[in-house]
């Protein structure tokens, strides 16, 4: 049996009620939720500010919501309706078609064992072997650092996502194929923050100033070839298929761009810290990284393959 971890995820929470709010604030910290409580008049702006999150726990007599709680639950799900709401009944009466649309799972006071199954049904429904998560964060650290070799890079802890919100302006999308797995990697980033990365000199000297959007564009795209081949060399064996063809990057640059890959299945999602050692004040560069393995997932055949050495970057951009 392959070694998996358990990823945690981040979910809204939306209650009121003391007790209850203590029972789910456990049983989040039990199963792996990392819980942000919010009020009904900070929800929605709460989804506009969080966009890697995996479910919402919302009170039916969660105060403050005009007629009632399950109008907010039918608004969450129209903005996000990846998100799974797990709603907590405090009433028995039935619940309307269009409002039950909106739920992933109801349940009453008492059914918590009910509840731990309908999140780990919906949010942890794949789980990722140890090494796999260890090895993607030791290589993607690796090639960013060979990437921009001034910088400090920190990787935050890996988590699982179900939001389809890319985070920045631009974004890199990159087919990853094995015997163990089909599904595609993305970088995310701010443009501006990656601009203003290259003017304090993170990257090779040369690589700054007053970038235009293409540049920034191909950075990121070949960084994303780096991490790719370093993924390769480690998890894809040579004869896993008869025939490899050379796969160049998918670049996407705008604002607000939903995605979807046509699975329900969480992302692995991680989020690199890129900070300048001779100036800690500033704010770090944020890249954001995702695998999304919506095609073929098994896990039990994963292996890890004796690596070639790593691809070295350039310091020069390939304008594709």
């Amino acid at each position: 049996m392959t070694d998996t971890t358990h990823l945690e995820a981040k979910v809204l929470l939306l209650e009121h009620d003391p007790a209850q709010y203590q029972l789910l604030a456990d049983f989040c910290a039990e199963v792996g939720l990392l819980a942000l409580p919010r009020s009904a008049r900070d929800a929605l702006s709460t989804l506009a500010q969080h966009k890697d999150l995996a479910g919402v726990l919302l009170a039916e007599d969660l105060p403050g919501v005009e007629p009632d709680a399950l109008s907010l639950a039918q608004a969450i799900h129209k903005l996000r309706p990846e998100l799974p709401t797990f709603l907590r009944r405090s009433s028995t009466r039935e619940l309307l078609p269009e409002e039950q649309a909106a739920l992933r799972h109801a349940w009453q006071l008492g059914g918590i064992e009910d509840l731990r199954a309908a999140v780990q049904r919906a949010i942890f429904s794949l789980r990722y072997p140890r090494k796999l998560v260890d090895g993607i964060v030791e290589l993607t650290c690796a090639s960013l650092s060979s990437m921009f070799p001034y910088a400090k890079v920190q990787a935050e802890s890996p988590y699982v996502v179900h939001d389809r919100i890319i985070f920045g302006e631009v974004s890199t999308l990159i087919p990853i194929e094995s015997t163990w797995c089909r599904g595609y990697m993305m970088l995310q980033t701010e443009e501006g923050a990656l601009r203003q990365g290259l003017i304090q000199g993170f990257s090779y000297e040369g690589l700054g100033g007053d970038f235009n959007f293409r540049e920034l564009n191909n950075l990121l795209g070949e960084t994303t070839n780096l991490i790719w081949g370093a993924f390769k060399n480690r998890y894809i064996p040579p004869q896993a298929f008869t025939t490899q063809q050379i796969q160049v990057p998918l670049v996407i640059n705008h604002e607000h761009k939903y995605m979807s890959f046509g699975s329900q299945d969480p992302q692995l999602c991680i989020r690199y810290q890129l900070s300048d050692p001779r100036r800690p004040g500033l704010p770090p560069l944020m890249i954001v990284q995702r695998f999304i393995f919506n095609l073929y997932w098994s896990p039990e055949g994963f292996a890890e393959f004796a690596a070639a050495p790593p691809p070295a970057a350039t310091g020069e951009l390939d304008l594709f």
